[in-house]
């Protein structure tokens, strides 16, 4: 098997980890091919909740063509017994030849743990095939276990005078509808999205995703640290005042990606906490004027270790700038 094939067939292991993103919490999402003679035979993603992992749906799928066959798998494949005996011990019965591997799990319970029980059962390991791309897809998941917080991501839509709303209290429809989409996939990407007080006061969000054809209920958040909220249907309010407790409590819940969509108070908070990751600033060609309430700015995002412009999408009549740190 050629280096050319073993990244074709790990693009479509992380294909597969991609469409789980947002859903497997606590797990990561991980995507897993089997090949025999040249032909997929076992397709696999982590499932909705975590279970099954993505090597043990792939076998099934594979049956008797897993023996002797070639396994991608986004991520180091588990050693630990939980609900599923280990991925490892799995691959290892059903007689697989070779498994290529893009990433190390950075779970001290599994790390190189399973790259060394499949060596150890005299199955070929290769290892670092897309380990970028694999470790891009895992950072929710990798910061949860080593980092106790969830990856973080703020997201503004803003005028093109830089204000998020035309006056205090006003609920303004900012993006186009291209940019609405986009927002809406962002959603069906994330474990839970926080929105703050103020936001949620003046804009009464409902923060669901609405995506043909995706079903997602992300744990719905409003960090109200003045007690002006009470309790809301369908959300959790949070009074706590440090971010860092705020992303601790998340991790513990399991959660490992975190949208916060508002408003600008909160997203400052965040940023000066330094606990973001990336920033999503969603530019109007609207003018909302000098009664609009400001926005967070480039130089303000630009301002905070790490962040850097990445990427520039051109949604419709929006621009889209997104803002990360490197792996």
């Amino acid at each position: 098997m050629t280096l050319d094939n073993d990244q074709s067939y790990m693009h479509m292991a992380l294909n597969m980890a991609r469409q789980g993103v947002g859903y497997v919490a606590p797990n990561p999402s991980v995507g897993c091919i089997i090949v025999n003679d040249g032909v997929v035979v076992g397709r696999g993603r982590t499932a909705a909740g975590g279970r099954p992992h993505a090597e043990a749906a792939a076998l099934v799928q594979a049956g008797a063509l897993a023996k002797g066959a070639t396994v991608y798998v986004t991520l180091e494949p588990c050693v630990g017994h939980g609900r599923e005996g280990p991925c490892a011990d799995a691959l290892i019965k059903a007689q697989v030849r070779r498994v290529v591997v893009a990433c190390h799990d950075l779970n001290p319970v599994v790390y190189k743990k399973g790259v060394q029980t499949l060596e150890d059962a005299g199955v070929e390991v290769t290892f670092g095939v897309l380990e970028d791309g694999a470790q891009e897809k895992h950072r929710g998941f990798f910061l949860r276990v080593t980092n106790n917080r969830p990856f973080v991501t703020l997201k503004q839509a803003i005028s093109a005078d830089g204000k998020i709303a035309a006056a205090k209290g006003r609920r303004t429809q900012i993006s186009g509808e291209l940019a609405q989409r986009h927002m809406h996939l962002q959603r069906s990407m994330h474990d839970a999205i926080l929105v703050g007080s103020e936001t949620y006061l003046s804009d009464q969000p409902r923060l669901t995703t609405r995506v043909l054809g995706v079903s997602h209920e992300p744990l719905r958040l409003v960090l109200d640290r003045r007690g002006r909220v009470g309790d809301v249907p369908g959300f959790e309010v949070l009074d706590m005042d440090d971010i860092r407790g705020v992303l601790e409590y998340l991790a513990g819940k399991g959660m490992t990606r975190l949208l916060v969509e508002g408003g600008a108070k909160i997203h400052r908070s965040f940023l000066e906490s330094g606990f973001v990751d990336e920033f999503q600033l969603c530019k109007s060609s609207q003018i909302l004027g000098e009664n609009g309430v400001d926005g967070v700015s480039e130089a303000e995002i630009l301002a905070v270790s790490g962040l850097k412009h990445q990427k520039t999408r051109v949604l419709g009549e929006d621009i889209l700038d997104i803002y990360g740190k490197a792996l």
